[in-house]
């Protein structure tokens, strides 16, 4: 794949990054090609494999004139591309400093930093921006999405785009203009959720017991499989706005593992979101 690293040099801003990067490629009608793409750029190996203490890795020097990237398999395939496309974030994004003598290691919670604080997180967060934006464009990824926000969308997104289910769903919620989260939990306790920017404060934290009032609690102590529609839920039991109306969906798969997807029904006036007194808005609540 011939491809100009010339031409994607001083751009700092990854969505552009991306973005200029999709001109030179030009229509992509199947997944991306994430791992021709990085060899296309100087990288020399995409090493796919099952690793012990790191996600992905980048092997390179300081002026990144060539480089290694290794990502892990160990949880599938799809969360591999995306690694790939992280590490070839770190590889284009000339600002970035190397973690070490021989590049950059980032670990699982490195694959969903969003926070811009010190230099490390932004670095982190900006080469998942720069992984989505490369995997999952919106002229690419917004054709699959239904009227209304539904789960069956990232099983059809996960197929098309050769992405993670959670990858999809956590674009998704980005992506659309209503006020959406997502929680994931494990065994009816919360692992983490994202929520988008007019969603309100999730007042939850990580290890909580799922709401017992909440359609998520039944369908997850039942213990089917598969995806519920959507049904209005109390607001008191995710958030502390009991006066909105909301709606709930969810994902039950193996082993206790499940994902709900809330629907926030802001009244209009409601310009100002309840944060919760957190500094970063845009960062999930809990890890």
């Amino acid at each position: 794949m011939a491809l100009d690293r010339i031409d994607l040099a001083d751009i700092h801003a990854p969505e552009r990054l991306a973005a200029r990067l999709h001109a030179q490629l030009g229509p992509v009608t199947t997944a991306v090609p994430v791992v021709e793409i990085a060899r296309g750029l100087d990288i020399s190996e995409v090493r796919i494999d099952r690793f012990d203490g790191f996600e992905g890795m980048l092997l390179t020097d300081r002026v990144r004139s060539d480089g290694v990237i290794l990502a892990n398999c160990r949880y599938g395939h799809q969360r591999a591309r995306f690694t790939i496309a992280h590490e070839l974030g770190h590889f284009l994004l000339e600002r970035h400093e190397v973690s070490s003598e021989t590049g950059f290691r980032c670990t699982p919670r490195d694959m969903r930093e969003t926070r811009e604080g010190r230099r490390e997180l932004r670095q982190e967060a900006e080469a998942n921006r720069f992984a989505i934006e490369l995997l999952a464009p919106p002229a690419m990824f917004d054709r699959h999405l239904s009227r209304d926000p539904d789960l069956q969308d990232a099983q059809h997104l996960r197929r098309a785009l050769d992405l993670s289910r959670e990858a999809c769903i956590r674009r998704m919620v980005e992506r659309r203009d209503e006020p959406l989260a997502a929680i994931w939990s494990q065994e009816g306790r919360v692992r983490y959720s994202i929520r988008g920017d007019a969603f309100p404060y999730l007042a939850l934290n990580k290890n909580d017991p799922l709401p017992k009032i909440s359609q998520a609690f039944k369908v997850v102590s039942k213990g089917d499989r598969g995806i519920t529609t959507f049904r209005e839920t109390h607001a008191a039991a995710w958030t502390r706005r009991p006066e909105i109306e909301m709606f709930e969906q969810t994902r039950v798969g193996r082993d206790g593992h499940a994902v709900t997807l809330l629907w926030a029904d802001l009244p209009p006036d409601a310009d100002e979101e309840d944060d919760g007194g957190l500094p970063e808005l845009g960062a999930p609540g809990f890890r």
